[in-house]
């Protein structure tokens, strides 16, 4: 190698680096997994990164080399984790593929990889088993703590694979803009899109995202990983965790709001991030089983959707926790912002909870710009929190296409700048809030009505427990609000007459709020709300269903009593 090729390869932004450091610097720090029978496996950084260079030998035994692919359908454990770097730092790829999306999906997207090993959990045996003939796969390991597995697809244990192997390797010295990994989107409007991540997309993302400022990570922290690990790389905590030499905390196979409680209390977890769905489940958990100890735990993160301030307010008065809000997209690695108050901002009481329900800051070397929804020439739109516009984004870890989808990339990546589809509005301090998706505005009479905000509002009044609103084709103003709503369990609707008073008191509820062309034609009670792989209300299958309601609607108060 010359010395300009040496100097090339000086200072490469890799996941080995991460690898390495953890094992040189921090080998005495655990990491803690919950095995599929409820038992907890503990090892160490150093016990760790033997373990990933067994993986390696045993990968590069099965033919896998650089550019290959290497899918995951796989829960949060230690043996995925250590499958988010031995493919990588060998010059292959990893590939979580969401275990939650169909099965028909699920073939989709590990052809659509060219995946040429498949790594599954034990509990993913049925789900392959309806597949296997057709995928493309030349190997199939199944994970868990088992020398073997019952199969009717050919298949090795994955302790079977690694025993036996050498405790190191000889790691290529790669470039930064090697692929590293991919996952796909929930597919909620056709098939699912792939996503690329180099080295360099993970490497700085972990930076960044562990800044104090943002998620806040260091050596002295004790992670819980409640993000699916198949989910945008759980959101890249577990690289950021071993960057930093953090203790790890694995919940393994359908983990419940029991193990979650119950890790956070015996491993003194003091991170942890997830849904609003999922916090919801621990507090509800909490609340029904007093006397756990989770006061560790003093400061954690949702996203996906904007939590009620409900919720934030439950935790932080009764818990002592503060939840923070952060936001991104499969395509942005994913993180792009996290909402922390500025030092000079002095919120209290409800003003604290409604500002902590926006999605934050840009995190740093992040550009964005928020382009006017009805503007023919997309100019932005003034930083005054009430103009909405579709936020567009660049930056080192938001990815420049989809993988083998030149049509779907032309629409949504412009002169370098991503398409979130996100309708926020942006305050005079920069903070953003989303008000809504752009297929999920409602365009009633020439105007914009935000959908996101009617739910967030229904969801505020106590009979309310779950709340979605879709527009519903209508043969006048073009599209009208329709929502559905799922009540708390103590409500009584049984007559007919209960249900409408109960209508009309939600409608007075929106109406303090809302002006009245924004108020729902018309509100559903339900008992279930379909939703994405993702928790999200899948919104696509809603438009479907009432597709034609407001045309039956109308027919119906049209009619002339016999």
């Amino acid at each position: 190698m010359t010395s300009i090729e040496s100097l090339s390869r000086f200072g490469q932004l890799t996941l080995l680096n991460f690898l390495q450091r953890a094992r040189k610097l921090f080998g005495k720090k655990e990491i803690v997994s919950r095995e599929e029978d409820s038992s907890i496996f503990r090892y160490t950084y150093a016990d760790f990164y033997k373990r990933v260079c067994q993986l390696a030998n045993a990968l590069e035994e099965l033919g896998v080399a650089e550019k290959d692919r290497v899918g995951t359908l796989a829960w949060n454990t230690h043996r995925h984790l250590e499958l988010y770097f031995a493919p990588a730092c060998m010059g292959a790829a990893y590939h979580t593929i969401n275990l939650r999306l169909s099965a028909e999906q699920i073939a989709y997207v590990i052809n659509h990889a060219e995946d040429k090993v498949l790594f599954l959990d034990s509990d993913q045996i049925p789900v392959v088993e309806q597949i296997a003939d057709r995928l493309n796969v030349e190997h199939f390991i199944v994970m868990g703590k088992e020398k073997s597995y019952d199969t009717s697809f050919d298949s090795i244990a994955y302790e079977e694979l690694i025993s036996g192997k050498p405790k190191s390797y000889d790691w290529p010295e790669l470039d930064e803009n090697t692929v590293a990994g991919m996952a796909y989107t929930s597919g909620t409007t056709g098939l699912p899109k792939g996503v690329e991540y180099t080295h360099r997309n993970l490497v700085l993302h972990s930076i960044v995202t562990a800044l104090p400022d943002a998620l806040n990570l260091s050596e002295k922290r004790c992670v819980l990983h409640i993000v699916p690990m198949f989910h945008v790389n759980a959101w890249g905590i577990p690289f950021a965790a071993t960057m930093v030499g953090a203790k790890q905390v694995l919940p393994g196979q359908h983990p419940r709001p029991r193990d979650y409680v119950e890790l956070i209390q015996n491993e003194k977890v003091d991170f942890t991030a997830c849904v609003p769905t999922v916090w919801f489940m621990i507090y509800n958990f909490l609340k029904e089983n007093p006397g756990y100890d989770i006061s560790s735990l003093k400061e954690a993160f949702t996203g996906g959707s904007a939590p009620p301030a409900s919720l934030l307010k439950a935790f932080r008065e009764e818990f002592g926790i503060t939840i923070i809000h952060t936001y991104g997209l499969t395509e942005t690695t994913p993180v792009l912002t996290v909402n922390r108050p500025k030092s000079y901002m002095k919120l209290e009481g409800d003003e604290f909870y409604e500002h902590s329900r926006k999605q934050g800051l840009p995190l740093p070397l992040l550009e964005m710009k928020v382009v006017g929804e009805r503007d023919e020439e997309r100019r932005e739109v003034e930083w005054n929190g009430r103009e909405m516009g579709e936020l567009y984004v660049r930056g080192p870890w938001v990815t420049k296409e989809y993988y083998r989808d030149p049509e779907k990339t032309a629409e949504k990546f412009i002169d370098g700048w991503f398409r979130t589809e996100d309708i926020v509005v942006v305050d005079e301090e920069g903070y953003i809030k989303i008000v809504d998706r752009a297929k999920d505005l409602i365009k009633s009479g020439g105007e914009w009505i935000s959908s996101l905000d009617i739910e967030n509002h229904l969801m505020l009044h106590p009979t309310v427990k779950e709340a979605v609103v879709v527009g519903v084709p209508h043969p006048k103003w073009q599209e009208r609000p329709l929502a559905l709503v799922i009540l708390e369990t103590d409500t009584e609707i049984d007559k007919e007459e209960l249900k409408d008073k109960l209508k009309e008191e939600l409608i007075n509820h929106l109406r303090e709020k809302f002006p009245k062309w924004w108020l729902p034609d018309d509100i559903i009670f339900v008992t279930e709300i379909p939703k994405t792989s993702v928790g999200k209300f899948d919104k696509k299958v809603l438009r479907e269903k009432y597709g034609n309601y407001f045309q039956d609607f109308q027919a119906i108060l049209q009619r002339k009593p016999s």
